[in-house]
């Protein structure tokens, strides 16, 4: 042999035992570290899209929670004028039954007058 290529397993026998040691030892433990190493990324991959989601959730809840507070101030504006008028109605309807005695009152003494 001239000393740049391996030494040929001597028989058929070693060369199975050598494909059985890689098969038993070297084998598995490339396919555990294969997957170990997928999990690992896919691990990392999801928590990444887990914190896209929950800023897009913290965003959302913003924006929701931005539009119910001025919601609530526009119902706490209708509220005030509602009871504003209300309050007007009152004062209105109040003011109408004065004139209606009052009107009454005139129209019983034109009425006494004529007789």
């Amino acid at each position: 042999m001239s000393g740049h290529h391996p030494p040929a397993p001597e028989t058929l026998m070693e060369l199975d035992s050598v494909m059985m040691l890689i098969e038993r030892i070297g084998l598995p433990a490339v396919i555990i570290g294969a997957c170990f190493y997928y999990i690992v990324k896919t691990q990392q991959a999801h928590q990444k899209e887990i914190e896209r989601w929950e800023n897009k959730d913290t965003l959302g809840d913003e924006r929701l929670i931005d539009v119910i507070n001025k919601q609530n101030e526009r119902s706490e504006h209708v509220a005030q004028a509602l009871n504003d008028l209300t309050v007007t109605n009152k004062d209105v309807a109040k003011t109408n039954e004065r004139l209606a005695s009052e009107i009454k009152g005139m129209a019983e003494a034109l009425m006494a007058r004529r007789r």
